[in-house]
């Protein structure tokens, strides 16, 4: 039998549904008005005064981590190849705990607003620089405007919606609340937002289940018949996701989370290390979590499309698999609450990086600067950081929206592996060694850019083995060039700022 395949048509989206996104929108704005009638100091806006609950915390640490790339990317890779990439899951949660263990205790001692502060500790002001430089350019410039324009993007292919309004309505939302309501407000709308997310992705699981003879447990044999629950593989293939390169990720994670402002945050924000402990024990726990529901999403829509061939689109990118389904399989209103939570993957993330930058700004340059500034002078260029990163994000997004760019998750993550993959080693030299200084880390990690740039362009890697190859290049040119500087390097006091003084 002959069968016709739909061709992309945009489903226009109904008021209901309209309805349910303006009340999403409007309930992110309330909260961030509820938490600034609350008089703020720039610790308020950065921290919340030390008065974030460990729990909420630990939400907003999954919401932080989670984006709209992963509502979109992970069921995209479990359609279309199984399970095999879902290694990175594990290897993340293992690495943040191990984080949140072993390193979190010592940095809470230094009384630090953002991670560079130990930089310039442990070196001195100009790797301080160098690392919140790097932090903010790839946030801004490179993750926020990704963050906010796949969504777009993709709902502009099945919905109709105008890419641009999409783009400036989320920055617009988001650059608003979060620049009023500081990191309050970035929490507990991460609290609410992850319930809109998974309940959104929970309600779709539902509907895909009932499209499918045997509901769920039908669902699951189909899967399991084609092989789309396999996990594991042990080739030596480094340009595929094997178990190789997840125990390569777990060694890299352990140090891309130390030097990752809006993770750190949430465990620098709670009452004490008990509580930044549970945090990032139950934070981790809530993506391991998430990350099944999503790859199960993938799965469930290859079963779905493979009962009805007839209903998918032979033009439609696996990317934009999981939109596709919600614009024309769910009815009105259904729609609307998971496109909900699509934008609340995005919002989630867009407003911790707008809070860590202004953090990092304020901290970070100005505190190094302008070390005289005025409480009330920090306060102003914070919400001033927030405004700016969001306003630039969002032109960042808008531009990248009129290019006809191809793959852009992918050469995100081969610019992150790039530009700064490679300076989490110098967290690493600091915290593990004490003969690393500051001219040493800084060849490391201008070594780190060579060395990246010379793998992406000769070698088919996947990027997860570039981000890798980054800190291991910082970590052993670093430590080998800080011998070469040690005759001139500032003598410091060290004790407190390494790993070895956990053991005494």
């Amino acid at each position: 039998m002959h069968l016709t395949l739909a061709a992309i048509v945009p489903r226009t989206l109904d008021a209901v549904d309209y309805l349910l996104l303006a009340a999403y929108f409007a309930l992110n704005l309330g909260i961030g008005w509820w938490c600034s009638r609350r008089k703020q100091s720039s610790g308020d806006f950065f921290l919340g005064g030390g008065r974030v609950s460990w729990w909420a915390a630990a939400v907003s640490f999954f919401a932080t981590s989670t984006s709209s790339i992963s509502f979109m990317a992970l069921p995209a890779m479990s359609y279309a190849n199984g399970w095999t990439t879902y290694g990175s899951a594990p290897a993340q949660a293992l690495a943040g705990i191990l984080v949140g263990f072993v390193f979190v205790g010592l940095l809470r001692k230094l009384n630090l607003t953002t991670v560079f502060g130990y930089l310039d500790k442990r070196f001195d002001h100009r790797v301080r620089l160098l690392g919140a430089g790097l932090a903010v350019l790839l946030k801004v410039c490179g993750r926020m405007s990704v963050v906010m324009l796949l969504p777009a993007l993709a709902l502009s292919t099945v919905t109709g919606l105008n890419v641009y309004l999409s783009i400036l309505v989320m920055g617009a939302v988001t650059t608003i609340y979060a620049m009023e309501g500081g990191f309050e407000a970035v929490i507990w709308t991460d609290v609410m937002q992850s319930a809109v997310m998974l309940g959104g992705v929970g309600v779709a699981i539902f509907f895909i289940a009932g499209g499918v003879d045997g509901g769920l447990g039908g669902l699951i044999a189909t899967g399991q018949a084609a092989g789309k629950f396999q996990m594991v593989s042990w080739d030596w293939d480094l340009t595929k996701p094997t178990v190789w390169v997840w125990a390569g990720m777990f060694f890299a994670t352990i140090f891309t989370q130390v030097g990752d402002q809006p993770l750190m945050q949430r465990m620098l924000a709670t009452a004490d290390v008990r509580e930044a402990k549970r945090t990032v024990v139950l934070g981790n726990a809530i993506g391991l979590a998430g990350s099944v529901v999503f790859f199960f999403v993938g799965t469930a829509l290859f079963v779905f499309y493979r009962a009805h061939p007839d209903r998918l689109s032979p033009d439609l990118p696996n990317d934009k698999i999981f939109p596709y389904f919600i614009a024309n399989e769910l009815p009105h209103g259904v729609v609307g609450l998971i496109i909900a939570g699509l934008l609340a993957a995005a919002m989630g993330a867009l407003s911790s990086a707008m809070n860590a930058t202004a953090a990092i700004v304020v901290s970070d340059f100005q505190g190094t600067l302008r070390p005289q500034a005025t409480e009330k002078q920090r306060l102003r260029l914070a919400r001033l950081a927030t405004l700016g990163s969001g306003v630039v994000a969002t032109g960042m997004a808008a531009y990248l929206a009129s290019l006809n760019v191809t793959s852009l998750w992918e050469q995100f993550l081969r610019l992150i592996a790039l530009i700064g993959g490679g300076f989490p080693g110098v967290f690493a030299l600091g915290l593990l060694s004490r003969r690393a200084n500051s001219a040493g880390v800084i060849v490391g990690t201008l070594a780190s850019i060579a060395v990246t740039a010379w793998v992406q362009y000769n070698t088919k890697t996947i990027s997860f083995v570039h981000t890798f190859v980054a800190i291991i290049t910082c970590m052993v040119v670093g430590y080998a060039a800080s011998f070469f500087f040690a005759a001139t390097a500032e003598k410091k006091d060290l004790r407190g700022l390494t790993l070895w003084d956990l053991a005494k």
